[in-house]
């Protein structure tokens, strides 16, 4: 399987999810589970990686959380904690079903190299 069938692939995934899902949504998945569990990211840094505003960060993590925004049922992928160190921030952490959902990747660009 070529490099970019692999990445049609992973962006189905995405899609399973929600077929009207973003890039900068989906980034905001993939750069808090590829960090260390015992250094998550803040919704800040997460802005930053993926260049949009620390508001639109926020949005896109909250469609992983267990609820969104909105107050509607979110991914359940993602889970956000104050940090107890610096109280306006807020630390990001995968939760089971996003360990889950991270493997899932992993899989499909793993699979036929």
């Amino acid at each position: 399987m070529d490099e970019l069938k692999k990445l049609v692939l992973v962006l189905k995934a995405f899609q399973d999810l929600d077929p009207e899902m973003q890039i900068p949504t989906m980034l905001s998945y993939l750069y808090p589970s590829m960090q260390n569990p015992n250094k998550p990211l803040t919704i800040k840094q997460v802005a930053m990686k993926s260049g949009v505003k620390q508001s639109s960060a926020s949005r896109n993590v909250m469609a992983f959380t267990e609820v969104t925004r909105h107050r509607k049922d979110g991914h359940g992928l993602l889970k956000t904690e104050e940090n107890p160190m610096f109280r306006t921030e807020k630390l990001i952490t995968l939760t089971d079903d996003g360990e889950n959902f991270k493997n899932k990747l992993i899989e499909i660009l793993e699979k036929n190299e």
